[in-house]
């Protein structure tokens, strides 16, 4: 329902899957298209049903949905100790809002509920990144994070990892590089969203995830996890205080008016 003039700003909001109206599934269904090619519509459909909830990323104005991402939550035992997941499916924003964060907070939040229901147990995010934003989404929000250009992903990590991916994805996942190579570019993200071109080349991360998933124009898609400790989400909020803080400062002072 419109409520006001579309603000620019955007909000969160975590809801069951099953409680996603067909207005709404419409919406996050045109916005999918516009990013992603050759995708059909029963095959988004299958993907959200598989999920139990969808963060949606709404205009704070007008409530029209600018993004979205849908999130599978279970737990497996591997080497004998059982684990939590949370696993993040199809996910877009619209480009006019890239760089709010909202995702990530809303992530944090939902971190801290099934923390709270298994305290005890181990929790990792396990998600795929087909393009170098999404890599860098983990990057710089997850302290903790495989795989990475500076370190080689631990034994431990890499069982969890590999054995997530093989049950998910099967003989598509190359266990050596890490990455899903899918038989067909349908999901592919489209040309003009997230291209490499060689400026970007010179960050260590960008350069990292096109040498290990250089098939991410065909929609290969790079296996990642990060471990969740109940410290995840306060250092996310820190972090992002300090950027807002550190962008006030560098911005120019309006001269005062003699």
């Amino acid at each position: 329902m419109q409520v006001g003039g579309r603000s620019g700003a955007l909000r969160g909001e975590t809801r069951r899957a099953s409680e996603i109206d067909v207005r709404t599934r419409d919406a996050m269904w045109s916005l999918f298209e516009r990013y992603y090619a050759d995708v059909r519509r029963e095959v988004f459909e299958r993907d959200l049903s598989s999920k139990q909830y969808v963060i949606l990323l709404l205009d704070e104005g007008d409530e029209s949905v600018q993004g979205f991402s849908t999130v599978q939550v279970y737990r497996r035992v591997i080497d004998g100790r059982p684990v939590q997941i949370v696993f993040s499916g199809d996910t877009v924003i619209e480009r006019t809002y890239w760089g709010q964060g909202v995702v990530q907070r809303a992530y944090a939040a939902l971190f801290l509920r099934v923390k709270l229901e298994r305290p005890s147990e181990p929790l990792y995010y396990f998600l795929l990144s087909k393009g170098y934003k999404t890599y860098l989404l983990l990057t710089r929000s997850y302290p903790e994070h495989w795989p990475r250009h500076d370190r080689e992903t631990p034994t431990h990590v890499r069982t969890i990892l590999d054995t997530l991916s093989r049950e998910k994805f099967g003989e598509l996942y190359d266990a050596h590089s890490g990455v899903v190579r899918v038989q067909s570019a349908e999901g592919r993200l489209r040309e003009d969203v997230a291209p490499i071109h060689d400026g970007l080349m010179a960050d260590p991360d960008i350069r990292f995830f096109a040498k290990i998933n250089p098939g991410y124009v065909q929609a290969h898609e790079l296996c990642c996890i990060a471990p969740v400790t109940w410290l995840t989400p306060v250092r996310y909020v820190v972090s992002r205080g300090a950027r807002a803080i550190s962008s006030r400062l560098r911005a120019p002072t309006p001269e005062r008016r003699r």
